[in-house]
């Protein structure tokens, strides 16, 4: 799962690459075109993380958590040099309105990015508490809960990079409605847990941390939901934070 997701980022990082060359006599577009190359490089390193720290959990693998914490700082310095790039292309270049929109939706896109980047490094150091016989009995109930959000969470994430790249308004309000299924799974998931605590209360210290850990996956669901609303915003020119998606995508037209 977490190679698949590579490889399809390091396609679309080849696609801008292209894009940048074809605007070589143009420096604001080969500014813009850098800053989708690094948007994209830095979406499918959480997508990576993400898919890598949920199977590390599942799986009791403490080894494949170690990677997820050692390359959690790849992810800060991306959000740092995209919030480099933005500030010197707006001074630089001074880009008219849709092009301010894209880079504004950008940067905190980046922003989204970097803190469903901080949620895996949570699930994580999870995974490296719930060790014990007894913790992986627990997380053993849970286990087709976590998948199925990982499943989720990893779609929504692929799905509003894609968004963003190529403007796609439709697909980020499929994120969006896609967040109501996010939260619907952690809901189920607690109700497991709830149960076995009731069955057992040498379970409860486990179930903190896996209630942790569900928690974070339902917030990298609500950060790629972040990242479709700014698309929404460049597209359609509204901002749809606080709004349903139906009532936004009526609003358009």
């Amino acid at each position: 799962m977490a190679e698949t997701d590579a490889s399809q980022a390091g396609s679309a990082v080849e696609d801008s690459l292209a894009l940048a060359e074809g605007h070589a006599s143009k420096p604001l577009e080969q500014g813009l075109a850098r800053l989708r190359l690094e948007m994209l490089a830095m979406g499918g390193l959480v997508i990576d993380q993400v898919a890598g720290a949920t199977e590390s959990f599942i799986d009791g693998d403490p080894a494949r958590a170690q990677v997820v914490l050692a390359r959690e700082p790849q992810v800060n310095a991306y959000d740092v040099v995209i919030d480099e790039h933005s500030e010197r292309l707006l001074a630089w270049h001074q880009p008219l309105a849709v092009d301010l929109r894209l880079v504004r939706a950008i940067t905190r896109a980046a922003i989204d990015l970097e803190r469903a980047g901080d949620e895996a490094r949570k699930i994580a150091r999870t995974a490296l508490r719930v060790q014990a016989p007894q913790a992986r009995r627990s997380v053993a109930v849970v286990t087709q809960p976590v998948r199925q959000m990982a499943e989720t969470g990893l779609g929504m994430l692929r799905d509003a990079v894609v968004a963003l790249d190529t403007m796609n308004a439709d697909l980020a309000d499929q994120v969006r409605r896609r967040d109501e299924e996010m939260d619907a799974e952690f809901e189920a998931a607690v109700r497991r847990l709830t149960t076995l605590t009731l069955e057992s209360n040498d379970a409860m210290p486990a179930v903190l941390d896996i209630v942790l850990a569900l928690k974070a996956l339902e917030r990298i669901g609500d950060h790629a939901k972040n990242v479709a609303e700014q698309v929404v915003f460049i597209v359609r020119g509204i901002d749809v934070r606080h709004r349903h998606v139906a009532t936004a995508a009526d609003g358009a037209h």
